[in-house]
């Protein structure tokens, strides 16, 4: 009786299991799209055969070579930033904040620095009120270490010292205060912040309740914004419905008719040289985003006495493209506002995160924090007896920071701050001129009598230009543009496509499945 297996009427092969891989593999070989494969199969001499395969094995390591670099610089630097298409008109952006601070750190006619380290050189009186201020505003001042045997140096101030200082907090007078060529009473501008050059005055912040999150301690009214934030974030810019004067206000126009000026005075009885060591007088400005804490100390230029100076604005601005946030945030090299939180500040920027970061290692070093720091109600505020402390550990942070990103290393640890910046970020470069100002002849021109007991000193901030261009982060290499690479140097060096995959799964699978069932063995017929 006969058997017959589909088509073929020859009985299923006896041959070893290696022959028959063998030859199910020169099938392959026939029948592949895969360039030089077919010269695998040829039964010709065996010099042939390894010239193909030496060729083919160099082909295919050039290849995942050229694969690996195309993948190092798809993982690496998946992002580009480059400007945008057309320029941003500046109404769309906010008016800069304006932070303020005084050189002299106290009123003088409450607290005079000078006065009272003149008396404990001395060796004259000193009453304990005038003890227990000058402690306190050595915090703010340059520690005198020829005075270490007249300190007490605490390592905790009680709460006390934000009442002390509130008291002798320096006076900013301001006249002749326009905005948008409009003039009005500046003490509605500018409002008293805590920094850590002591008390400043900022115009055009995001009140202290949109900033700082419900368990930090306020003090007073220091930071109350004459207007809540309307119809503005940082992502989307002003609204449609916004209107001419939102909060944060922004500039209309350019130019230094459409910023803002004011005049300063200054009576040369509010002047304090022992508080710092440098002997300049004048004030320290800073422009920031209205939605981050300014530390005076690190960033600002100066408006010295009887001098006029200008600052012309160029707004820096970044955006991020929506294709971009698929990316994690350590590839595109920052964080989207939800993407971060932080236990202090309801809105992250890079410097609230830093600022957040240095607070909670001063904690842990020092048992306590800088009085210009955020804290809840079970933080203390450190004394003159951790001064070196909260010094080292700044110095420590900075150093750290700066070793990791030399070290290039990716690696997290608990105590990195990991601040990256935020992806949406808009910053201020100003470029400053300024010239002696000699304000009383101006008076006597007006018939207006100039008084000799006092300084001068006028500020202009306005922007440069009425539109500015954006850059923007976008994507390099997507992952069509990371496949496109891929199979183009897979079909240069091998000619490799997915049809060629296609085929491989159908000789590992179906054809085996369909031999099996024609010819009765998984090899097929003998060819």
């Amino acid at each position: 009786m006969e058997t017959k297996f589909g088509n073929d009427e020859s009985p299923p092969r006896k041959n070893s299991f290696f022959k028959n891989v063998r030859t199910y593999f020169r099938e392959y070989c026939n029948c592949t799209s895969i360039h030089g494969f077919q010269y695998f199969g040829e039964k010709r001499t065996i010099f042939e055969r390894i010239w193909w395969i030496i060729i083919f094995l160099i082909c295919l390591i050039a290849c995942i070579s050229a694969i690996y670099g195309v993948y190092r610089k798809w993982e690496g630097s998946p992002v580009i930033v480059n400007f945008a298409n057309q320029g941003t008109p500046i109404y769309q952006i906010p008016f800069p904040a304006i932070t303020i601070c005084p050189e002299s750190k106290s009123f003088q006619p409450v607290f005079s620095y000078t006065r009272t380290m003149q008396k404990m050189l001395s060796n004259a009186s000193v009453t304990p009120a005038e003890h227990t201020t000058f402690e306190y505003m050595s915090l703010i001042c340059k520690y005198q270490d020829k005075l270490n045997s007249s300190y007490s140096k605490p390592d905790i101030f009680p709460d006390d010292f934000f009442e002390t200082v509130h008291k002798i907090k320096p006076q900013l007078l301001l006249y002749n205060c326009m905005y948008l060529g409009n003039t009005d009473t500046c003490s509605r501008f500018f409002i008293p912040i805590m920094t850590d050059e002591g008390v400043c005055y900022t115009f055009n912040m995001l009140d202290r309740g949109e900033i700082y999150n419900d368990n930090v301690v306020q003090f007073r009214n220091y930071q109350r914004a004459p207007r809540n934030m309307s119809n503005w974030s940082v992502e989307q810019g002003y609204a449609a419905d916004a209107g001419l004067f939102p909060y944060p206000a922004r500039a209309l126009f350019a130019g230094a008719v459409n910023g803002l000026s004011f005049n300063i005075i200054t009576p040369k009885t509010y002047l304090d040289f022992a508080c710092r060591k440098s002997s300049l007088q004048g004030y320290k400005v800073i422009l920031h985003s209205p939605m981050r804490i300014p530390r005076p100390s690190q960033q600002y230029f100066r408006v010295p006495l009887d001098q006029s100076v200008v600052g012309a604005v160029q707004p820096v601005m970044i955006s991020t493209s929506d294709k971009v946030q698929m990316y994690n945030p350590k590839r595109r090299g920052c964080y989207f506002p939800s993407e971060r939180r932080l236990k202090l500040f309801k809105i992250y920027t890079s410097l609230n995160c830093k600022l957040e970061c240095l607070t909670n290692f001063t904690l842990r070093t020092c048992g306590c924090v800088n009085f210009f720091m955020p804290r809840d109600n079970e933080t203390r505020i450190c004394g003159t007896g951790k001064i070196t402390c909260m010094r080292n550990a700044e110095n420590f942070m900075q150093i750290k920071d700066l070793h990791r990103k030399l070290s290039k290393k990716d690696f997290k640890r608990a105590d990195d701050c990991d601040c990256l910046p935020i992806c949406t970020d808009v910053t201020y470069d100003v470029e400053t001129s300024q010239t002696d100002w000699d304000w009383k002849k101006s008076y006597s021109a007006h018939l207006l009598k100039p008084t000799n007991d006092s300084h001068l000193s006028s500020l202009t901030i306005f922007f440069k230009s009425d539109n500015f261009v954006t850059s923007e982060r976008n994507e390099l290499y997507g992952p069509i543009d990371f496949l496109a690479n891929f199979g183009g140097l897979l079909g240069l060096f091998t000619g490799f496509s997915v049809l060629s995959l296609m085929e491989i799964l159908y000789f590992l699978s179906i054809r085996m499945i369909c031999n099996n069932r024609l010819y009765g063995y998984w090899a097929g017929p003998e060819m």
